[in-house]
């Protein structure tokens, strides 16, 4: 099958993508493959997808890299999740699934893509062929930078935070602002109205055993010392809907991880701060006013976005800094 061909399969479709992957059109693609593929690119004939987490965004994005390359794409999905995932019956001849791993789909495969851990990208990794590109997407979390803590800023911190209920990499997971204890009850106001009209849903007895044990610990930490922890929490009604928890720590400290399930750190911004190196993106606020193109540049993240688009990037964004075409490809080069 040709590119121009690809394109029309994939346009044609761009309806299935998009709530995962964001909008495009066929111009996007041409233009990404025109930049990315050189003609001294041999482009992989079987891409293998390991798939994990509870969002079938991974899984989307990464077909259509695939797809738009003309490769077979083997998808490997989690054995107790996106069990409703479907590929549209047009694009089956190119496509194969399974929620197991067939023996023989390592060894027959040009090129390997895997989403998870990191203890599942090390084992991944150590049976990747060592001619075949490996990519490698492993745990990460997206943080908040905010200059300007306004009702307007909550608004648009809880979207990035609730939405698919911090199951992938992009949501927020500790907010870094002006005044954090004024900020929490504007914050509080915005998460219970967006759970209102975005309910998080059931959780699992584990799932929300860990929010409460972080709300206990919590609330040790505050008999303690009030002055360095607080914790603004969902009604009894609601049960654990929603959780944002200040810590007042050093700028060098590590970030807590999340339970997930809307669960959000806040932290004082200050000019000293230090980021670890696992972070998938940082959304700022002011975006446009307030940092230097310089300044972004300096942070380490390979993502910087408006507060608010933490769920939303680009259809081909280069995902943890990695160019999702020409990642995949080996080059030939030839004497004249």
């Amino acid at each position: 099958m040709t590119l121009d061909q690809r394109l029309t399969l994939i346009t044609a479709h761009a309806e299935e993508f998009t709530p995962f992957t964001g909008s495009f059109t066929r111009a996007e693609l041409a233009q990404t493959y025109a930049a990315q593929i050189p003609h001294t690119a041999i482009l992989p004939e079987t891409i293998l997808h390991i798939i994990s987490g509870n969002t079938p965004h991974a899984a989307y994005q990464s077909l259509l890299h695939g797809l738009l390359l003309g490769s077979k794409n083997l998808l490997k999905l989690p054995s107790r999740a996106l069990l409703d995932f479907q590929i549209p019956p047009a694009l089956a001849p190119f496509v194969e699934v399974s929620r197991t791993l067939p023996d023989h789909w390592i060894t027959s495969a040009d090129a390997l893509v895997v989403f998870g851990s990191d203890t599942t990208l090390r084992h991944f990794q150590s049976l990747c062929p060592l001619e075949i590109p490996f990519i490698g997407h492993g745990q990460r979390l997206g943080i908040a930078l905010i200059d300007d803590p306004s009702l307007e800023a909550a608004r648009l911190a809880a979207r990035d935070i609730g939405l698919f209920n911090q199951q992938g990499c992009l949501s927020l997971q500790t907010i870094f602002v002006k005044d954090p204890r004024d900020f929490a009850p504007l914050l509080a106001t915005a998460m219970a109205d967006f759970e209102n009209e975005n309910p998080r849903g059931p959780l699992s007895p584990s799932e929300a055993g860990a929010i409460t044990n972080l709300r206990e610990e919590t609330r040790y930490l505050i008999a303690q010392d009030p002055i360095k922890n607080a914790l603004w929490e969902s009604p009894s009604s609601t049960g654990t809907a929603w959780t944002i928890i200040y810590q007042g720590l050093p700028p060098s400290s590590d970030l807590t991880l999340s339970p997930g399930n809307r669960c959000v750190f806040l932290r004082p911004l200050a000019p000293n701060l230090t980021f670890p190196k696992f972070l998938s993106g940082i959304a700022l606020h002011p975006y446009h006013s307030h940092h230097s193109h310089q300044e972004r540049v300096n942070l380490p993240s390979p993502r910087i976005f408006p507060l608010g688009e933490a769920q939303f990037p680009p259809a081909l964004w280069p995902h943890d800094g990695i160019l999702p075409l020409s990642a995949l490809v080996r080059h030939q080069t030839s004497s004249p």
